[in-house]
């Protein structure tokens, strides 16, 4: 057996059934964008396979290990996560959340990535409080650096 995911109406992968990967939500410390959570639950359901939906904080560089231990992300965005989950699983999807703290929360993607074994990473920080330019250079290193599908098509 084979499933497809398809974005927006576009074929974009097929995996066998035994290779289902995780869908993967993420945003760095931003409320995430309504389209992309209901985009993450939706691709997770139609591949049946589990959604992480993460937080990525970024991090000092000075003395990162005790910012650390002091910071878990933004308290509002942290219950969004929560509510996310919970309402993923209403909708009989496996979820859970995810949260990493890094001086470079971009490279720390990445190994997120390749170690959970990632087929989609949905990009779904809220685009007006991310800024128009740092989402698209975001995207674009994302979709470099990462070693699976990634959604938004277009930035």
């Amino acid at each position: 057996h084979t499933r497809y995911i398809s974005v927006t109406g576009v074929q974009t992968c097929a995996l066998p059934i035994s290779e289902r990967r995780p869908v993967l939500l993420l945003s760095f410390d931003i409320m995430f964008d309504e389209q992309a959570v209901a985009e993450a639950i939706d691709f997770a359901l139609e591949a049946s396979t589990e959604l992480l939906v993460c937080l990525a904080n970024t991090l000092p560089m000075a003395n990162a290990n005790a910012a650390a231990r002091r910071h878990m992300g933004n308290p509002v965005v942290r219950e969004q996560m929560a509510e996310i989950v919970r309402s993923a699983r209403a909708a009989g999807a496996d979820a859970r959340s995810l949260v990493y703290n890094s001086p470079r929360p971009m490279n720390a993607l990445f190994g997120v990535v390749r170690n959970h074994g990632i087929g989609l990473v949905v990009f779904g920080p809220n685009r007006k409080s991310y800024g128009r330019w740092r989402y698209r250079w975001h995207l674009r290193r994302i979709r470099r650096g990462a070693d699976c599908l990634v959604w938004p098509l277009e930035a």
